[in-house]
């Protein structure tokens, strides 16, 4: 990916009209026609004739997500063309397919037993019926790619898959090896997250026929949207149980996932402290619940929480200034708006 900066002159004015984001349904508003093109190929896309996959199917998409990574692809065609065509439409339904067999198999990887705020397909049937299931649904995303008769939007969907797949397994090896740095943080965030985003937003754009400039600078965007979106999930652990986002406190620091709060927190305390701390995360093989009240008391105390927000908030800057060499549309204006949402985001 390019550097950032390539919007050059920061035009501060311009912005200051988006500080109020607005809900989620303002922001897909001006797609509202192409997120149902896009449910019903979703919906036409998962047909099988096996009564087990359909009733799990069913049970499974009861309680839908925001679908944020087809109106993030959508949202991106738009915002380059007046017309959405059925490759963007075709693009998004795998984008979709992808996310949910991610889903399927990170519980069974984390043996999480919710979702959504429903018990998680591992938990009502059994981990062998929730892979092949996340494999079902993985399938249907090839059928779907197919269909975009895009070779491009097919690679980005297989190169996706791999910086998914390598984002886990180096986020697994940091926690085994205990690897405390900011890089490592921000190298495994990319690769399980913000590579993700980018290529919601890279299909969008090459399903329009967008330039290779437009592609990159959505691509770009994307990233960034991708590292502000997993940092706020991080942020959140630190925080009581919310039912909008279903995570309980300590969460990842529990299951060794050493996110950038407490990592700077690490880095700008005392040797005694920063030394009293580490030997709780190298000389446990299993934290109890009160050394992980600890580490997150520890991570505020410090200043880790705010030090977060603020690389947020800088990323989102970027991100806005990149949108603004856009010409004005109500797509980009909700992209812009998407933007604030992913840094504002409620705990």
């Amino acid at each position: 990916m390019k550097p950032l900066g390539i919007c050059g002159k920061i035009r501060i004015f311009a912005l200051k009209k988006y500080d109020n984001m607005g809900s989620f349904s303002d922001i897909t508003a001006c797609i509202a026609n192409d997120m149902e093109r896009f449910r019903v190929t979703f919906e036409r896309s998962l047909h099988t004739k096996i009564p087990l996959a359909d009733n799990i199917i069913r049970y499974f998409l009861d309680k839908r997500g925001k679908q944020l990574r087809p109106v993030m692809a959508i949202l991106a065609a738009k915002t380059i063309s007046d017309n959405v065509p059925d490759t963007t439409i075709y693009g998004a339904t795998a984008l979709e397919l992808l996310h949910n067999a991610s889903l399927m198999h990170d519980d069974v990887v984390d043996n999480s037993p919710m979702r959504r705020g429903k018990e998680t397909i591992n938990k009502v049937w059994d981990n062998h019926v929730a892979v092949l299931m996340g494999d079902f649904f993985l399938a249907k995303c090839l059928v779907c790619s197919n269909a975009t008769q895009s070779q491009t939007i097919s690679q980005i969907l297989a190169d996706m898959v791999i910086r998914l797949t390598e984002g886990e397994l180096e986020q697994q090896a940091n926690a085994m090896a205990h690897q405390l740095s900011e890089d490592s943080y921000f190298s495994v965030i990319s690769g399980k997250t913000a590579s993700l985003f980018a290529g919601c937003l890279k299909i969008g754009a090459v399903s329009v026929n967008a330039t290779s400039e437009d592609v990159e600078k959505m691509a770009e965007v994307g990233e960034l949207l991708g590292l502000m979106f997993q940092m706020r999930d991080d942020i959140f652990d630190y925080f009581p149980t919310n039912d909008n986002v279903g995570k309980p406190t300590g969460h990842d620091i529990f299951e060794g996932k050493i996110t950038l709060p407490l990592i700077y927190a690490l880095k700008q305390s005392s040797n005694e402290d920063c030394c009293r701390m580490r030997c709780i995360i190298e000389n446990n093989e299993r934290l109890t619940d009160e050394q992980v009240a600890m580490l997150v008391d520890f991570a505020k105390a410090s200043g880790g929480i705010e030090y977060a927000q603020a690389k947020m908030k800088n990323l989102g800057f970027k991100a806005k200034n990149i949108l603004m060499t856009f010409k004005q549309s109500e797509a980009r204006d909700s992209l812009l708006k998407l933007v604030d949402l992913f840094v504002e985001r409620e705990m």
